[in-house]
């Protein structure tokens, strides 16, 4: 019977650890720092389209994004900087506040130098 208890505490310690990292990105907004253009970006994201901005609101970049279970897949169309080389796969990790992206494969180093191990912190969205 305590066997049977325990199994199940891990069974459900280990559903509830998964739906944390795979937490809905839909309509959220998240500030991150990028060393390279000495600015706080945010990042807003909708159903399947995100754009980040600059701190005085211009557009760095607009793309689209596709979400399965933890993974992200990244294409961005426009903007300053888009990374026109194809799609960025990142598992990511939502702990609270903090947004995390973890390099699965992109061919743009540009994104994946900004996104990968980059903490993001969670803002209001502005509509």
């Amino acid at each position: 019977m305590q066997k049977s208890a325990i199994v199940l505490l891990v069974l459900f310690l280990c559903a509830g650890s998964s739906r944390l990292s795979a937490q809905s990105l839909q309509n959220t907004a998240w500030k991150f720092y990028v060393e390279a253009l000495h600015d706080t970006l945010t990042m807003h994201i909708g159903v399947d389209t995100s754009f980040s901005t600059s701190s005085s609101g211009d557009l760095i970049v607009r793309g689209t994004y596709q979400v399965v279970n933890d993974t992200i897949h990244l294409k961005d169309i426009d903007g300053q900087y888009p990374c026109t080389e194809g799609e960025g796969v990142y598992r990511y990790t939502v702990d609270g506040d903090l947004l995390m992206f973890h390099l699965v494969s992109d061919p743009c180093e540009n994104r994946s130098e900004v996104l990968k191990d980059c903490r993001f912190l969670r803002t209001a969205t502005t509509k």
